[in-house]
């Protein structure tokens, strides 16, 4: 009994937190009860079943105490203040110890030695894998005495084998982390919700229910939901193959650590070539293929093909919208009419206004993005300024469309389309290869030179289209879906 009333007040104090309250509402007698938009936060919160518990167990604790539950919990929150100044005092002590720990191991790493994968204990209790890189190889001499702030005399020339050795190593060490790096999110994927597939094509296969509240008739009359039309969204297979010639970039890999003050084992020279040469150029790449892609079969030149475009390796999401577009698609809402310009200064916001205010009613109430050209964000932001020059921007540069709930969400690889589309983030999709053996990571030498060769599937699209408004301009729609595609 003691121990259930300890858990009681416990829950009666973490209730009082999560409400912001210092006090409950007080009945005729002066018990404590739970008002009724309370009931209802907690009962969103956690359930109607912790709700009801609560309210019963609530009425039997000031019974039981003979004191209100304010009062009852004091003492609880004066214990756990104490015990929270014992736990941050141990906690200092062990931070001070693993600072000790840590400084020793950098010391032992400094050391040059054999390298490769160094097995570890996770703190999972498992045995986990680190890359530690090889203090014998040329490169990493290098990056030691750039670290120690010696000057360098040795050989300026790195081995290739000897970095295609050292990569195999860094990889197979963790090549989901790199690939997570390498493929990570960029402004356009950053408003999508992500599906982890093994499949090449995904499609919806329900729709939310519109309503279920109807009069009373003596037999089963299911109401009819919302039309939706699903879509087919694709993945594409993707790589690259970057050409490197590592002597070319030695320097610049010295002056690197030199000026970010980072040791040998933080980053040797693979780390860099992925994280500083080959990822910057792929997250443009890939924004460009995501927005504007249009997927093109590779051609084969003799024994080889011919290389693709980036912007020819998927179907990008405002292709896909153009389309449709070109195709008179009725299920998706054109926003605006054809012939309309989206104009300057005031005239730009009432189309916006116009636009938002042609949201279907289904979709008003929920906080979307206005997923748009940056240009045109800032076209609008500026307008919005010089109409109203004494409003302050509270949210820096999140803009926001007066009396709705919807924000201007800018996406790099629309910038100059002069488009914007509204959706939510559910029905905006991103779809990555659930498979790890699908994802490949190597690399080979050729006498002074170093290939990069990654492999992955990746793809782009929408859900359903009764979810999407759209703008497009007559001119974009021709440009990304022009006549002699058949679209």
């Amino acid at each position: 009994n003691k121990m259930r009333n300890r858990n009681l007040l416990l829950t009666v104090t973490a209730v009082m937190s999560f409400l912001g309250i210092s006090s409950f509402a007080k009945d005729a007698d002066g018990r404590s009860i739970l008002s009724a938009g309370d009931q209802q936060k907690l009962t969103e919160k956690w359930g109607k079943q912790f709700t009801d518990a609560f309210v019963k167990d609530l009425a039997e604790l000031e019974e039981k105490e003979g004191v209100s539950a304010e009062e009852s919990v004091k003492g609880v929150a004066a214990e756990y203040e104490a015990q929270s100044k014992k736990d941050a005092a141990t906690i200092a002590q062990l931070q001070d110890e693993i600072k000790k720990l840590k400084a020793e191991n950098e010391k032992l790493g400094k050391l040059p030695g054999e390298g490769g994968v160094e097995v570890t204990n996770g703190t999972d209790g498992k045995m986990k894998k680190e890359f530690k890189p090889d203090m014998s190889l040329m490169h990493n001499k290098a990056y030691y005495a750039a670290a120690a702030g010696d000057v360098w005399t040795g050989d300026s020339t790195v081995d290739t084998n000897e970095l295609k050795t050292e990569f195999g190593k860094y990889v197979s060490s963790d090549k989901i982390s790199i690939f997570n790096k390498l493929v990570g999110p960029i402004s356009c994927t950053s408003y999508m919700s992500t599906i982890i597939t093994d499949k090449f094509e995904v499609r919806a296969s329900q729709a939310a229910i519109d309503s279920v509240l109807q009069t009373f008739t003596p037999r089963f009359t299911p109401k009819g939901k919302s039309k939706f039309t699903p879509m087919t969204i694709k993945m594409y297979p993707m790589k690259i193959n970057v050409s490197i010639y590592p002597s070319d970039i030695i320097n610049d890999v010295l002056g690197y650590l030199y000026d970010e003050k980072l040791e040998p084992k933080d980053m040797p020279i693979v780390r860099y070539i992925v994280e500083q040469l080959i990822r910057p150029k792929l997250d443009e790449d890939r924004e460009l293929a995501l927005c504007k892609g249009r997927y093109k079969e590779p051609e084969a030149s003799g024994d080889s093909f011919t290389p693709n475009k980036a912007e020819e390796t998927c179907d990008g999401f405002v292709t896909q919208l153009c389309d449709l577009k070109k195709a008179s698609d009725t299920d998706v809402t054109w926003l605006l009419n054809e012939t309309a310009e989206l104009g300057e200064g005031e005239e730009l916001l009432k189309q916006i206004e116009k636009a938002v205010d042609d949201v279907s009613p289904l979709y008003k109430n929920k906080t979307m993005f206005i997923h748009a050209d940056p240009d045109l964000i800032v076209k609008y932001g500026r307008a919005y300024r010089d109409k109203f020059p004494n409003t302050k921007n509270e949210d820096g540069e999140k803009i926001k469309v007066d009396f709705s709930r919807f924000t201007f969400g800018p996406i790099e690889g629309m910038r100059g389309t002069g488009a914007f589309f509204i959706t939510p983030k559910e029905n905006f999709k991103h779809l990555m290869s659930r498979d790890p053996k699908t994802m490949s990571l190597r690399m080979t030498t050729d006498d002074y030179q170093a290939k990069v060769l990654g492999e992955w599937r990746e793809g782009t699209g929408f859900w359903i289209k009764e979810a999407i408004f759209a703008y497009l301009p007559t001119a974009l729609v021709d440009e990304l879906a022009p006549a002699e595609l058949g679209v």
